[in-house]
């Protein structure tokens, strides 16, 4: 009897401790998922380029960057020297975007930071270029917006002033307040 009862004994304790293992493996996982810090990036990668379509499955903008740090719990990534190009309805590229810094918020509003300078790919619109020093484009409707110092520049004018709203798609920008605007005639003969 002492026999079984000794297999008894070493079979139960065998069960427990490949129990006791399973339930602190499980509970270590947990642990470390629970703990994952929201400071940290959920990825990053150098030299990036993401290009995105439309529904109907056109180009809607590529975007370059030297650094991408993607945030997902807070639905955030961050672009160390983006280089966004714009493309109109009939996959066109009509804009080019260059800044130091952007952010872009649930893969639709983007924040551009540092240096901006947008240019017009058509030589032939009105409107060329638009500096600043901050602004948000929503990559969607292509609408831009900015609360600081613009400047506008293009055939034959140049203006500068506080805040901006437009939209790329339509080549339209208008500035707000605090506007000085310079012309350069040209000679006809």
């Amino acid at each position: 009897m002492t026999r079984s009862w000794l297999w008894i004994t070493c079979t139960l304790a065998a069960i427990a401790l490949a129990l006791t293992g399973w339930y602190m493996s499980n509970n270590s996982v947990t642990d470390t998922l629970e703990r994952a810090d929201d400071n940290e990036p959920t990825y990053q990668s150098q030299h990036t380029a993401t290009l995105v379509y439309t529904p109907v499955g056109k180009l809607n903008y590529k975007l370059v960057a030297e650094e991408t740090k993607n945030y997902a719990a807070n639905g955030l990534t961050w672009f160390t020297r983006p280089k966004i190009t714009l493309f109109d309805d009939t996959s066109t590229a009509s804009w080019s975007v260059h800044a130091d810094q952007a952010k872009l918020v649930q893969n639709k509003t983007l924040y551009l930071y540092g240096n901006i300078e947008v240019n017009n790919l058509n030589s032939a619109s009105q409107l060329q270029k638009i500096s600043t020093d901050s602004a948000q484009i929503n990559l969607a409707t292509q609408d831009v917006s900015s609360d600081d110092q613009v400047r506008l520049s293009g055939t034959g004018f140049t203006s500068t002033g506080m805040g901006m709203r437009g939209n790329l798609r339509n080549r339209t920008a208008e500035l707000i307040e605090k506007v000085t605007t310079w012309y350069a005639l040209q000679n006809q003969k």
